[in-house]
């Protein structure tokens, strides 16, 4: 019934609203779903077109391009705010992105990898302000250009690169407040010359959140519950952030330019929690348990770029090079401290102190070249090459006491982890147009090495792997009709991930004593072969098939013994999916234009347990999903985003997390052309309440998570300097995608 109420309101006031409002002037702006490309022919199928409406969405060949220039609501936000908008991408607040219900998906700026995984990666979104954007791409299967790496596809978010004469600045300040306050400020300074142009942007940001956790976690021995653990979880956190960039850009002459780019991040995470656990055996209370914990995770990336850039005199021809170095390093501190006590007894209780201490980096070198080269309007290839080294090292060190003053070090738990890898790659794309047809097809050759060597718990794993795949791609496009505006497309790829270092590190985090994480040594690559296959009509809707068949699929997975829950990673043989689904674009009224995005997808799970891997798994599960929003055009330059979202039951490998609900609104002013204001409010009713029900042999875990999601927030934008464009031709090169 609940459910009921809050989607009719959803549905119902933006039409009151339009009912009553009618813009003076004819403003047609566009959201989050297919629009196509400005002074385009709009008979062409490559885009899906809202009648009078500025473009936002395009569907490319090879990928989907959003512009998000054209809605002047999301030009007031942050990145991640645009990225939650677009109906077909999911964040969630741990970091974790799906692209069209696909998981695994990577984030690249510029094409480039920024080395950063969950809290770190939202707070770099964040930062980056939304008028930065040129255009975010997303692909769920990338050509052979770009790295093979990613299940779920790419996430690449293009930067303005303007070429100006004169002085450009701009101003972004944001606050929001849920139960917790969050600011992002920022600046961005632009000047440039005949020949150079050097820009740089600032911004300091503070995010914070809390998770409230009720867990209960059973243990069944011959179809009786034996063993019980009730959980009662606080957590509070908060990060600092300092992002800087500096560039610069030399025009050595008409046909060639270079350009130099350095980024600096300052992250600084701190988790204070305090977890209650209740022990029961046989149906008696036994004891109770009380921790509380002192988390701090300071965190520092450092990357430099040059690039050089050569294009021919008729532009039929581009050669660019790039090279690429990274240093990432963080650290993990904890500190936790647990009193256990029996449950019904005033004896005085035991109390353990666990202090840890996990050093991080990561070095990177890269350099890759790209060739591509026209041959009239109907043939082009592509070819290239790519060569990095990375080095990744860690160290756990963890002490124990009964008492704070006197810790010992803790053997058992010493680690030093190091690993060495080697990715050379080829790759060649051509492509051909023909009356009707378009086609591209691609191949990318891939030798890894690693060495690695792993000392824990009185064990060595020193080992050398070598690897060699080919990738092959495929992009196909049939216009039907004379007028082009039906097509089918068709599109092929096979996907690798590789463990992430932190998945690999055997290094054991404790939330609490008996609730943990611990990497996984022995993990090997997960193998994936996508196929999309997709109708397009009347340039107002489309329909697409999705099937996909891992191997090796990395997962997450949940141990339980008597008195410790451990997460951890594991290779499961096969999961395979399928799903159906539609998006559309469509004005309703002159002022109000509606975009959705629905998805029906099953998804099985089997694995057969081996020496390594003791996880017995055969479960599927149908789900449903579906992205609402509307836009409406109001008078005095106003817009008013409607965003509303809902799921059924999903099914990550062991765990189902139940069906989930969630509300937005954005109102946007535009007080000239340098001039804006933007209010916020995300998840209106506080509905993002995450219920999850995890099931394993011979045991099953059922919790229920809330977070600061409902949050209302106020985003300010100014503009100045005097100055005018100029013209520059861009180019840009998809770079590797790695993990971390």
């Amino acid at each position: 019934m609940k459910f009921r109420i809050l989607l009719w309101l959803s549905m119902a006031l933006p039409c009151l609203l339009s009912a009553q409002m009618v813009p003076k002037t004819k403003q047609h702006l566009t959201d989050s779903t297919m629009l196509k490309n400005a002074g385009s022919d709009s008979r062409r199928i490559d885009t899906v077109l809202v009648e009078g409406s500025r473009p936002l969405e395009q569907q490319l060949l090879d990928r989907v391009r959003i512009r998000p220039g054209s809605n002047p609501v999301l030009l007031n936000g942050n990145t991640l705010a645009i990225l939650n908008a677009i109906p077909s991408i999911q964040v969630d607040e741990l970091g974790n992105l799906s692209l069209q219900g696909k998981t695994g998906v990577l984030v690249t700026i510029n094409g480039k990898q920024t080395y950063l995984t969950g809290t770190s990666l939202i707070g770099y979104l964040k930062s980056i302000p939304a008028r930065s954007l040129e255009s975010i791409d997303l692909m769920t299967i990338p050509p052979a250009k770009w790295s093979a790496e990613g299940a779920g596809g790419v996430i690449d978010i293009r930067l303005k690169k303007d070429i100006l004469k004169g002085l450009k600045g701009n101003v972004f300040l944001g606050a929001s407040k849920g139960r917790l306050w969050k600011y992002n400020n920022g600046l961005s300074l632009q000047y440039g010359t005949k020949k150079w142009t050097l820009n740089s942007s600032f911004s300091i940001a503070r995010s914070s959140n809390y998770f409230d956790v009720d867990r209960t976690r059973e243990l069944a021995f011959g179809g009786n519950v034996h063993d019980v653990i009730v959980q009662a979880n606080e957590e509070t956190n908060s990060t600092q952030e300092f992002n800087g960039r500096l560039g610069m850009n030399y025009r050595i002459n008409k046909l060639s330019s270079v350009e130099m780019n350095w980024n600096y991040l300052h992250h600084n995470y701190e988790e204070l929690g305090v977890y209650q656990n209740d022990f029961s055996a046989d149906g008696t209370w036994e004891k109770s348990t009380s921790s509380t914990s002192n988390l701090r995770t300071p965190l520092h990336r450092n990357s430099i770029n040059i690039h050089y850039d050569f294009a021919g005199e008729n532009k039929d021809k581009a050669l660019q090079f790039d090279f690429d170095y990274l240093r990432y390093s963080s650290i993990r501190k904890q500190d936790l401290k647990t009193t256990t006590s029996p449950f019904f007894s005033e004896q005085q209780g035991q109390r353990q102190f666990l202090r840890s201490n996990n050093p991080f980096s990561v070095d990177l070198f890269g350099f890759r070249g790209d060739f591509q080269h026209t041959l009239g309007s109907s043939f082009a290839m592509e070819a290239g090459f790519q060569t990095t080294r990375s080095q990744r090292q860690s160290y756990g060190h963890y002490q124990k006491g009964e008492k704070e003053y006197a810790l010992a070090n803790d053997d058992s738990l010493e680690n030093t982890v190091k690993q060495t890898e080697y990715l050379e790659a080829i790759y060649t794309d051509f492509q051909l147009k023909l009356a009707q047809w378009e086609i591209k097809l691609g191949v990318r050759a891939e030798y890894t090495q690693f060495q690695t060597k792993i000392d824990y718990i009185d064990r060595d794993v020193n080992g050398r792997k070598q690897m060699f795949n080919l990738f092959p791609t495929f992009f196909g496009i049939y216009r039907i009709n004379k007028n082009k505006d039906q097509a089918v497309q068709l599109a092929y790829g096979r996907r690798i991930s590789r463990p992430n270092y932190q998945d690999l590190n055997p290094s054991i985090f404790f939330f609490d004593p008996s609730t943990s994480y611990q990497g996984n040594a022995q993990l090997s690559a997960q193998l994936s072969d996508n196929m999309d296959l997709k109708y397009v009509h009347g340039q107002q809707w489309n329909i697409g098939l999705s099937l996909v068949n891992h191997r090796n699929y990395l997962s997450m997975v949940h141990q339980l013994s008597a008195q410790n829950y451990t997460q951890t990673y594991q290779n499961i043989a096969g999961v395979k999916s399928a799903a159906i689904s539609m998006n559309m674009g469509k004005a309703i009224v002159k002022n109000m234009t509606i975009y959705g995005f629905g998805q029906i997808q099953y998804i099985h799970y089997k694995n057969i347990p081996t020496e390594l891997n003791d996880l017995l798994i055969n479960r599927g599960l149908w789900s449903f999903q579906s992205n609402l929003m509307m836009q409406l055009n109001l008078p005095y330059q106003m817009t008013v985003n409607w965003t509303n979202s809902y799921r059924t039951n999903v099914l990550y490998a062991q765990t189902v997390i139940k069906p989930l609900y969630e509300m937005h609104l954005a109102v946007n002013k535009q007080f000239s052309n340098s001039l804006s204001l933007a209010l916020t409010a995300r998840d209106l009713f506080h509905s993002r309440v995450l219920k999850r029900e995890i099931l394993g042999q011979g045991f099953s875990i059922y919790s229920k998570t809330v977070v600061d999601s409902r949050i209302i927030g106020i985003n300010f934008n100014y503009t100045f300097g005097v100055y005018k464009k100029q013209k520059a031709k861009q180019t840009s090169i998809e770079g590797e995608v790695s993990r971390l």
